[in-house]
Formats: C-alpha cells, structure tokens, sequence
C-alpha cells in the first residue's frame, strides 16, 4: 500500500531533511506525510487542520496505510497545535496570503524548525514573510503538475536580506537546475506581459508600475535567454 504523490508533492518529498519528528499543516489526505513515513524520511509526523471534520480526511487514510503508531493528530489553526521542537515543519496547498499569515501568527512555535512551503498564489508576500520571521529561503524549486506550474520553497533559520526584486520574482529560483525553470519564466514573463499591456491601455496609465513590470519583464527575459550551464536535467538535483 505504497502512497504515490503526485509531482509537486515529490518535489516537496525531495526537499525534506531526514528528521525524527516533523509536522505537516493543514494535512488534508496526509499523502505526503504517509510518503515521508512510509520511505523512512521522518520516523513520526504530528498532522494538524482547522477542524477535527478537516482531519478526519487524513485519519481515514492513515489508518487505512497502517502508520497510526508514529502519527499524531492535532486539532488547530496554523502552528498553535505544536508544543514539540520538529525538524521539518511543511505548509502546502494553501494560498499565499494564507500562508503568510500562519508564519507570522505562529513563528513563535517553530523552534528552529525548517520549512517546506507551497501556495498557489502571492509568492511575495511568503517570501517576505519568511523574512520577516528571521528564517531565509536556500530553494525555490518549480513544477508542473495537473496543468499548472508551482514553486516549492525550502526556509530555513537565520535571517538574510532580500532585495525588492527578489521578493517579486525569487531568490534561489535562479539557482534551481530544474528542467522546468526556464518554462516556469516563461509562463511568468507572459503572465507580466499580460498584465502591463492592460495597464498601456488603461485611461490613466500607472507610469511607475508601467516601468517596474517592464524592468522585470526584461530581467525574465535575460534569464531566459541565458540559463546557467546547469539547467539541462529534467529535475532539480535533491540534496545529498
């Protein structure tokens, strides 16, 4: 009974350290806790959601995947349910807003612990979350999985300054060896693109936001045109 994650899940898999105790937030079905459990990542996992109807989700299949004896379940918002000190502490699935607003409510419970983040929307406002909270980000892996492309981010503690325009577009993402990275900019660049062509034919066009988009347009751009040396796998290179 074996759990297979889906690829922005196995990316998130990837970036785990090997830890004895480690959480997952907002758990929902727990496959990637139930993966971490099963290949002998982390020995025992603590699951948490909102609501204890929330977590019924991931008992049924943690149950079902007869890894019982090494979960705990915990019934909470955000990090408010953890007591313990754990290695790794993963957020996923949510959005960025949302996760924003659990790192900075509950930075107080995560005890050193590194963090796996992954939202759907407002990348920024995690990135400068996590510095916010004296952590600093050392990945930022892309994805595709079910027709959309994702970021999976790796914090881990001890501040380190962020420049404007690595909050906006990334940081270490320019580092990833990935095989999606240059279609991840792409996408990117056109979603940008899109966006100030709105802005050209608005009445009262924003000058300065006009010029900010196209400055990170034409950065994308350069990216693009010019990938590291290292960008010829079809996945990142996972940790040693």
């Amino acid at each position: 009974m074996a759990i297979t994650l889906d690829d922005r899940l196995s990316l998130a898999f990837d970036l785990y350290d090997p830890c004895e105790l480690a959480a997952d937030i907002g758990t929902d079905h727990a496959h990637l806790p139930a993966a971490l459990l099963q290949r002998g990542r982390c020995q025992h996992m603590i699951l948490t959601d909102i609501s204890e109807s929330a977590l019924d989700n991931a008992r049924g299949e943690i149950i079902r995947l007869r890894l019982s004896d090494r979960v705990t379940f915990r019934c909470g918002d955000g990090f408010l349910p953890l007591r313990e000190a754990c290695g790794m502490i993963s957020v996923t699935g949510m959005g960025g807003r949302t996760i924003r607003d659990i790192l900075l409510a509950g930075q107080e419970r995560l005890q050193g612990a590194s963090l796996i983040l992954s939202a759907h929307t407002d990348l920024p406002l995690i990135r400068e979350a996590v510095c916010r909270i004296g952590y600093h980000l050392d990945r930022e892996e892309p994805c595709f999985c079910a027709g959309r492309f994702y970021l999976v981010l790796r914090a881990r503690p001890g501040a380190a300054e962020m420049t404007p325009r690595e909050i906006r577009l990334g940081g270490p993402l320019f580092d990833s060896a990935s095989g999606h990275l240059i279609p991840y900019l792409r996408r990117r660049r056109d979603v940008l693109q899109e966006k100030l062509n709105g802005l050209r034919s608005a009445g009262m066009p924003d000058k300065e936001q006009i010029a900010l988009l196209r400055e990170d347009i034409a950065f994308y751009n350069e990216r693009i045109a010019s990938p590291a040396p290292s960008l010829t796998s079809s996945r990142f290179t996972p940790d040693p």
